[in-house]
Formats: structure tokens, C-alpha cells, sequence
């Protein structure tokens, strides 16, 4: 695997893409000066919703995920556990503490990980007599794993987030009233219909609107940016950073090893798949759910966007790891 070659098609593929439409939101918010609250209502109330409803009724799942899952959960709790102890060591106040934890436990899968996987599983080392036979378990992979953080980012993200700055009844309330804690069980319910929603009228809008999703988010990410200054070099910056960047990835691959022993033998791209997965940086939600919530906002954005960049050279580093671990 040409290391090189890796780092320039994730900055080149992953992130540019990602640069371009937050430059986007900053010019716009210059000129314009964009309701930022009108976006973030706009996100949480229709464009994220149809999002996930449609990425969770459209993945096919069977019982390979189950051990996936069973890990992906793990190395999320350990993940909430270490950025807790790292928070109140840092005498952070509640508030903070939150926003740490919910960069540090939400990545984003949904949009890098799954460029990047179908990227590294359909290159050398993985092609064999010139076909990519581990692109489709790569993908699985990454897509059960973004199940269960889309899942969690937009439900105990959101209470984690309000429960900093709010009592927890009320910080309950919020989670309540957002549509997404009900566009998951509609959807998983659905699945199990005994008919195709793809010919429903109403999936034609829902399919637009969870079309609109990313570029929105990214527009409003923009705005949010354009009114924050940004230091990647702070310190509490640069210690979500490595968190998130460093120590995530080498818990994911603990844990691995650990189910690898105890719960029996991983497919060695699922193994791979979930240290990459877990080496991305932090979801672009997190700066969006504390702008919504009115918890540190600048922190979180500041953290999202130093992770972006800065993982372009850890990416490549953990995924030539977990290949040399986990061999074919």
C-alpha cells in the first residue's frame, strides 16, 4: 500500500470536497450574513431526519454484522469513558466535559468513512486477479458501524449536549422533540414491512431532502466557522484532537483483538474496517448539535475542523496498522 498515494486521495476525495462547501458557507456568510439558527432548524428538523431514515431503511444488514456491532458499541462506551476522565482532569466545567465527549465518540463515518473504505478496499493490496472481492465486506462494515453511530450521535449526543447546559428533564425534552429519535424506529420498523416504500409517492421528497443533507450541514458549518476564530494549536484543541485522532484508533484496535480472542475469529477486513472506521475525524453533527444546543460551539467547531485537517496524516498511518495486524 503506497502510503503517499492515500494521503492524496483523502485529501484530495474526502476533504476537499468537504473544504470546498464550508468555504462556500464563510463566502456566503460574508456577503449575506446567513441566519445560522434558520439552518440548524432547517438540519435537525427535516434535512437530517430524511437522511437517516433513508441510509437506515436502505442497508442491508444479516447476522456477520452482529460481532461489527457488539465491537462498535465497545470501543464507543470505552471512547465516552476516557473522554469523561480526560475532561475532568482537565478541571473542565460539565458544559465542555460534553462537547469533548461528543467529538470524541462521533466520527464521520457517514461521509469520510465510507469514501475511504471503498477506496482502500478496491486498491492494492485488495484487488486480486483484478477484482476488489473485499469491497463489499468493507462497505458492510463501515455502513454498521455508521448505523450505530447515527443512531447514538443524534439521540444521546443531543441529551449529552443539552444535559451540560440544562437539567436533564429538560435536556430529555429537546431530545423528545427532534424528529430524528423517531425517524429511527419508524425506519427499522419499516424494513420489516411487507412492502417497498421506494414506490411510495412521499419517498420521492424524502429522497431530496436527505440528498440535501450533507451540503447543508457543510453551509452551515461555514457560517459557523466564518464567526469563530480558529487556533488548531490551542490546547484543549489539540487534546480532542489526539484523542479522537490517536487514542480512539488504538482502542478500536484493543478491542478488536481482545473479540478476537475471546468472541472468536474476525474477518481480517472486518478487524481492518473498524480501526479504520474509528481513525476518521469527528462528525461534522457535533459543531452542528452545540450550535443547536448553545454549548460551546466555537470549542466544537474548532475541534471538528482540526481533526479534518490533522487526519489526513493519521488516516493513512492507522489503516497501513490495522493491515499489517489483521492480515489476509
Amino acid at each position: 500500500m503506497n502510503v503517499f498515494t492515500l494521503i492524496g486521495h483523502i485529501f484530495m476525495n474526502s476533504m476537499m470536497p468537504i473544504f470546498m462547501l464550508i468555504g462556500l458557507g464563510i463566502v456566503l456568510d460574508r456577503k449575506f450574513k446567513l441566519d445560522l439558527y434558520t439552518l440548524s432548524k432547517l438540519n435537525f428538523y427535516i434535512l437530517l431526519p430524511s437522511f437517516v431514515f433513508r441510509a437506515l431503511y436502505e442497508a442491508q444488514f444479516g447476522w456477520d454484522s452482529l460481532e461489527i456491532v457488539l465491537c462498535a458499541i465497545t470501543v464507543l462506551f470505552l471512547n465516552y469513558l476516557m473522554a469523561g476522565i480526560v475532561g475532568k482532569s482537565a478541571n473542565y466545567d460539565q458544559p465542555k466535559t460534553a462537547t469533548l465527549k461528543n467529538v470524541v465518540m462521533f466520527n464521520n463515518c457517514g461521509n469520510m468513512g465510507v469514501a475511504l473504505a471503498t477506496f482502500v478496499f478496491t486498491n492494492v493490496p485488495y484487488i486480486i486477479d483484478g477484482q476488489t472481492p473485499y469491497a463489499s465486506l468493507g462497505l458492510l462494515s463501515v455502513v454498521s458501524i455508521m448505523v450505530i453511530q447515527t443512531i447514538t450521535s443524534n439521540t444521546f449526543g443531543f441529551y449529552q449536549a443539552g444535559v451540560g447546559r440544562l437539567t436533564k428533564r429538560d435536556a430529555l425534552s429537546v431530545v423528545l422533540h427532534m424528529p430524528m429519535i423517531y425517524a429511527v424506529p419508524i425506519s427499522l420498523l419499516l424494513k420489516l414491512a411487507p412492502f417497498d416504500l421506494h414506490h411510495f409517492f412521499a419517498y420521492a421528497p424524502l429522497s431530496i431532502f436527505a440528498n440535501a443533507f450533507v451540503g447543508v450541514a457543510m453551509l452551515a458549518l461555514g457560517v459557523q466557522i466564518n464567526r469563530t476564530p480558529l487556533n488548531f494549536w490551542k490546547k484543549d484543541v489539540l487534546l480532542a484532537s489526539s484523542l479522537r485522532l490517536v487514542a480512539s484508533p488504538l482502542l478500536a484496535t484493543a478491542v478488536v483483538i481482545i473479540f478476537i480472542h475471546v468472541y472468536g475469529p474476525f474477518h481480517p477486513i472486518a478487524a481492518q474496517t473498524i480501526v479504520l472506521t474509528y481513525s476518521v475525524p469527528s462528525a461534522i453533527n457535533m459543531a452542528l448539535i452545540a450550535i443547536e444546543m448553545k454549548n460551546n460551539p466555537e470549542y466544537a467547531t474548532q475541534c471538528v475542523m482540526a481533526t479534518t485537517v490533522l487526519s489526513a496524516v493519521t488516516m493513512p498511518l492507522f489503516i497501513t496498522l490495522a493491515y499489517f495486524l489483521f492480515p489476509l
